[in-house]
């Protein structure tokens, strides 16, 4: 049995949805956490893959990254933003969801190397005390999607990943499937492709069943599904996780690489 480990984020339902409900045949061990502490199950080998942050994916040289798959934005993704209560140029205190690295890492290139800005950050959990005393809050995931469309009073909706392509002209990579070194997943791959083709096809109901989960807007899941999250992994998602390990080597948040290794049988 092949331990997997994935989010329990809407962006994530069209890969894993198959798998989850018993709709292609496979060997998987399915485990959902938030994605810090997948990175932790993925790092510790509790789990043999895990759809983890691209930083945390970036700090392990020994992980390969399932080819074709990843959870990627091109523009704005909608679920990742930050909200101020001015123009970027005021923050100096903001509060970032603590449940991925990744994010946080994405808002640090944005604001001190895109803004050359030093602002402090606050990891919190996203909950009604998040924008205290702060100037600024990213948030992730369902809560994020929900916030770009009814943000609170005074504040201004900044989507990072609409951000990050204004400047390089690439997508943004989020989360790609990372395998443990020395894990063979046999059929298990195939089971994983299968899965991914089977959700991209159902993607209306999935949004229907998130949007009854959630409490956000059918039409809006179903937007969210379609036109902002991409799931494809080629040459120019290649290309941007290496630009982002570029700006996060010269953070000090890992080590730039050439090129991604990718997952062979």
């Amino acid at each position: 049995m092949i331990k997997l480990g994935s989010v329990s984020f809407m962006n994530a339902k069209p890969l894993t949805f198959a798998l989850e409900n018993g709709l292609v045949e496979h060997g998987f061990d399915i485990k959902l956490t938030p994605p810090s502490e997948l990175s932790l199950l993925l790092s510790g080998k509790e789990i043999d893959l895990g759809l983890i942050p691209v930083a945390e994916f970036l700090r392990r040289k020994s992980y390969s990254a399932v080819p074709g798959i990843s959870i990627s934005s091109y523009g704005k993704v909608d679920s990742v933003v930050l909200l101020s209560k001015g123009a970027l140029p005021g923050i100096k205190r903001v509060a970032v969801d603590r449940r991925s690295q990744s994010s946080t890492a994405l808002l640090r290139i944005i604001l001190e190397t895109f803004h050359n800005l030093s602002p402090v950050y606050l990891p919190r959990a996203a909950d009604g005390g998040f924008l205290e005393d702060v100037d600024a809050g990213m948030i992730i995931g369902d809560t994020g999607l929900e916030i770009t469309y009814s943000p609170p009073a005074g504040y201004d909706v900044h989507d990072l990943g609409e951000i990050w392509t204004g400047e390089t002209g690439l997508p943004f990579v989020y989360a790609v499937f990372a395998v443990n070194e020395g894990v063979e997943l046999g059929r298990n791959l195939d089971a994983l492709y299968k899965s991914r083709d089977y959700g991209l096809g159902i993607r209306d109901k999935i949004a229907r069943t998130e949007s009854a989960r959630t409490g956000i807007d059918e039409g809006i899941c179903y937007k969210y599904l379609t036109e902002r999250i991409k799931y494809g992994l080629g040459e120019k998602e290649i290309e941007a996780i290496g630009r982002y390990s570029e700006h996060l080597s010269r953070l000090g948040e890992a080590e730039k690489i050439s090129r991604i290794k990718l997952y062979s049988q």
